[in-house]
């Protein structure tokens, strides 16, 4: 099993702490190759992933990382199942974080990094441009005059990449960084950009960090932690209108439109599913002028003459900008449309948390 899963993807460069863990320097990490063993034990909710890094050991060879077989290592180690990530290359200059003892992979050492617990089956998912967080305690330093590359999302919030990825594209290098923005595909509102530092960045994390990734598996880190304070309690009422587009993932099914109503304002909707057993599962992405929501839908369907109407429940699971940090009760979810997909319309109602003031409708 030569490719990674999602769970691989979030852990990437992760830099967790770990029991009995010391803390440990390293430098001349710019532009350093590494690879990563993910053993996942168990099933979830009693599953963990423990995470193994050549960094500060070897710089992954290829021979010896293209020698590893995923499934006769979890064999011979007695694991569900193991996760190859990488060759990968960090991109700050230095970082310090805990670590752990270091294992032997069929000659290809490893140092322990994380041991970090799989609840559910969603702690497997990564979506491109979603927010994942990690309980981790590090620093990742950016020297002055080096250049970084970032993406930003809707609201300005700004996440720096710590590494790229050579899983998905083998060619990817250091100087094509510089261009990527024209071959990635984000969302609306999000952008891509490069900078030269004029002072260092440094991002110092003592419980949870922040990560996204794009669609080549390169990961960023939020520069800017979520507000601190009281979360109101604030009442849902949307609605909105779609439309079905042809999808970008195979086997699914992909609405876009506008949505309007309190506390949001107005904004667009991009919504992606999949019919499972008589429902519409799927998540979703919410863009308005300050901020962006990522939710999470369930909604049975019934179909009558040319109409088809989905009711069902939603989850707010995550926000940039003035939403950073929200979350919801359960959202009840009302969408009629006829059975070409061209005539939708939809309400949401509930209540949603969040630090920062609503945005102008």
């Amino acid at each position: 099993m030569r490719r990674t899963c999602a769970v691989a993807l979030a852990l990437a460069a992760s830099w967790p702490a770990v029991a009995r863990a010391e803390v440990r320097e390293s430098g001349g990490l710019h532009d350093a190759r590494y690879c990563e063993v993910i053993e996942v034990k168990g099933v979830p909710p009693n599953a963990h992933a423990i995470v193994w890094n050549t960094i500060g050991l070897n710089r992954c060879p290829a021979a010896r990382w293209n020698a590893l077989d995923a499934t006769e290592l979890a064999k011979e180690h007695g694991d569900t199942l193991v996760l190859l990530n990488g060759p990968r290359h960090f991109l700050m200059d230095s970082a310090s974080g805990e670590t752990g003892g270091v294992r032997s992979f069929r000659g290809l050492r490893m140092r322990r990094l994380a041991t970090i617990p799989l609840r559910t089956a969603a702690d497997l998912v990564q979506t491109p441009y979603t927010d994942r967080t990690i309980r981790r305690a590090n620093t990742w330093r950016w020297g002055r005059g080096r250049r970084v590359f970032e993406l930003v999302a809707p609201g300005g919030d700004v996440y720096v990449m710590q590494s790229y990825s050579q899983i998905r594209e083998p060619w990817l290098r250091l100087a094509d960084l510089r261009s990527l923005g024209g071959q990635l595909t984000p969302p609306p509102g999000w952008r891509y950009r490069t900078r030269r530092l004029r002072d260092e960045l440094l991002l110092a994390v003592k419980h949870r960090a922040t990560i996204v990734q794009d669609e080549l598996q390169n990961t960023y880190q939020l520069v800017t932690p979520a507000p601190d304070g009281e979360r109101p309690r604030r009442a849902v009422e949307m609605t909105g209108r779609t439309h079905s587009v042809p999808p970008t993932t195979p086997g699914t099914v992909e609405d876009r439109g506008t949505v309007r109503g309190a506390p949001f304002g107005r904004g667009s909707i991009q919504l992606i599913g999949r019919f499972v057993d008589g429902r519409l599962e799927g998540t979703y992405r919410l863009t308005f002028p300050n901020g962006s929501i990522v939710g999470r839908v369930r909604a049975p369907f019934e179909i009558a003459g040319d109409r088809i109407r989905f009711e069902g429940r939603s989850r707010f699971l995550a926000g940039t900008g003035a939403y950073r940090g929200i979350s919801s009760s359960a959202l009840d979810v009302v969408d009629t449309n006829t059975l070409d997909g061209q005539n939708g319309r939809l309400s949401v109602t509930g209540f949603a948390r969040y630090a920062e003031s609503p945005g102008a409708g």
